[in-house]
């Protein structure tokens, strides 16, 4: 019955891989700001919790490791923090991305929810691994393919858990669709980069706002660019609670 009542809310994976998807980025972000106001405060507190999560880890690793170590950390420390920041920050920061989506399709998640269920996922990290590796070689080769990885594989974690991807068939699809949505998509990344960069000037007050909308706009393109399987009735209107987020 359930697999009966699934279908697909927003743009067709498939077309996208060819190119025949219809991207507005003007419209996606009008849509990213609209969605910020109308669930700010339940972002916000996830947003908040993770930011206390990586400072409390800061804190942590203050007290456990030399400042001297810090500041030139041998290989097997620099692997052992990574190994570390990626465990505990990456459910956090899936599942912030993750109510970006949910709500681009009308529906409520809580954001702790959300990590339960991605905190016990070892895919999720292996991936994550996976892309962070595939980042810190290109650039350390050169910056340019750095951060070409790293706004091509953008949507590799959302693939992983919404569609069910192997990490290997996330990475290849989200660089297939961003390689045909190069301009608007490279648009996108760069100018919230410079956006998130000018808000670390204003003591990170701006944050509040940009951070929400980010998350927002970025569900929006990939609702656009992807499709998000939901459980319920077809619906076009939003705060849908009697559909479920097929994640």
């Amino acid at each position: 019955m359930e697999q009966q009542n699934k279908y697909t809310q927003g743009g067709d994976i498939n077309k996208s891989l060819m190119g025949e998807t219809q991207l507005n980025l003007g419209s996606c972000v009008k849509e990213g700001w609209a969605l910020s106001k109308r669930h700010f405060y339940s972002i916000l507190q996830g947003g908040l919790f993770t930011l206390g999560v990586i400072l409390l880890l800061l804190m942590l690793i203050g007290n456990y490791v030399s400042t001297d170590d810090l500041q030139s950390p041998s290989v097997s420390l620099s692997f052992g923090l990574n190994l570390l920041f990626t465990l505990v920050t990456t459910p956090l920061i899936t599942a912030l991305m993750m109510m970006g989506i949910s709500h681009s399709v009308g529906l409520q998640t809580t954001f702790l929810g959300l990590v339960k269920r991605l905190v016990a996922s070892a895919m999720l990290i292996f991936c994550a691994l996976m892309l962070g590796a595939l980042v810190n070689l290109g650039l350390a080769l050169y910056i340019l393919p750095g951060i070409y990885l790293a706004m091509s594989t953008g949507f590799t974690l959302l693939l992983l858990v919404e569609k069910k991807y192997r990490p290997s068939q996330a990475i290849l699809t989200s660089m297939r669709v961003f390689n045909r949505y190069w301009l608007p998509l490279s648009q996108f990344y760069i100018v919230s980069f410079i956006l998130f960069i000018a808000g670390l000037f204003t003591f990170g007050i701006a944050l509040i706002w940009l951070v929400p909308w980010y998350l927002h706009t970025k569900g929006v393109l990939y609702r656009t660019l992807f499709g998000v399987e939901v459980i319920g009735q077809p619906t076009s209107t939003t705060d849908n609670k009697d559909s479920v987020f097929y994640a």
